[in-house]
């Protein structure tokens, strides 16, 4: 299984919208770690020291004298010069200071670490959809039958902007990715993918520009297109009566809330749909990352009601 990114981690695309990881000013480096050659293509593969610690030189050997203080510590003076010149003075040995170790700036140097199986820092989500930020930047209900891509615009809660199309192309993550995978604990059962293959997305989505990654665009859509597909009479017939009391009152609450009377009417007629299952929390509320699995990256969906 290939990679699920467009390019080695190691050498990110520059984007305003993204937090990058600490500067050289900041964090007091300025090599990024590498990634390691070694390790399975179904797991992360590990982070690596960009500076490895150095080995101490050998001292440079010092060349063979006779030194008889060394056998008879009684010895005191050096001997003449014989015919053959078989002794020689005693030489004073000059300390050479071995080459300074290099300290690897992220990791400390141990036996062995080159076979230790190190994580891979995630790639960055793109700050309109990273749910680590306290303020939220998006305003969608994923509950409305039309996504409509609007961001808070200032502190106030009814300073909102829609989100223009250079906005909704931007690489979901930093680097770009091809494929993840969307779960949310209120509905585990109904997992979403998502692959880009060339530049084709699948699931397919129309009117999509062709791109060779995962846009935000594409991120949320496919969210909100899951959401909205009317479920199974098995998944009905799975609930307690207590749910099924609640999921009801939630798909009424909803058709309801259309804009207009024939919107309300489509919207009935069409029944209960996976939001319906989310009750009030139909807020979106950003992305954060899980731990991968079967290779293949993974974000959570957090999901609320309206800030």
């Amino acid at each position: 299984m290939g990679t699920p990114y467009v390019w080695p981690y190691y050498l990110p695309q520059q984007h305003p919208y993204f937090q990058f990881p600490p500067t050289i000013t900041s964090s007091g480096f300025g090599h990024r770690p590498s990634r390691s050659w070694q390790g399975s293509p179904q797991a992360s593969p590990p982070v690596l020291p960009t500076l490895l610690p150095m080995a101490p030189a050998p001292a440079p050997m010092a060349t063979p004298v006779y030194q008889p203080a060394l056998l008879h510590p009684n010895y005191s003076r050096s001997r003449r010069h014989s015919i053959d010149a078989a002794y020689v003075p005693v030489q004073p040995t000059v300390a050479v200071s071995p080459w300074p170790t290099v300290p690897a700036p992220y990791y400390t140097y141990s036996p062995g670490w080159a076979f230790a199986q190190l994580e891979l820092p995630h790639a960055q989500l793109h700050n309109l959809i990273n749910g680590e930020i306290v303020s939220q930047h998006l305003h969608i209900n994923l509950a409305v039958p039309d996504l409509v891509f609007k961001r808070r615009s200032g502190s106030g809660a009814n300073q909102l902007t829609t989100l223009s199309g250079y906005d909704l192309e931007q690489p979901a993550t930093n680097p770009q990715m091809t494929r993840v995978r969307i779960v949310c604990d209120m509905i585990p059962q109904w997992p979403v993918d998502l692959q880009v293959i060339g530049t084709t997305l699948s699931p397919h989505r129309r009117r999509r520009a062709s791109l060779p990654y995962l846009t935000l665009e594409d991120v949320v859509h496919a969210v909100h297109a899951a959401l909205h597909r009317k479920i199974t009479h098995e998944e009905w017939g799975r609930l307690t009566t207590t749910q099924e009391t609640e999921v009801a009152r939630a798909y009424t609450r909803r058709f309801k809330a259309s804009r207009s009377t024939s919107e309300e009417r489509e919207q009935q007629a069409e029944g209960v749909k996976r939001v319906d299952f989310l009750l009030k929390n139909t807020w979106f509320k950003g992305f954060t990352w899980l731990d991968p699995e079967n290779g293949v990256e993974r974000l959570k969906l957090l999901l609320g009601k309206e800030s």
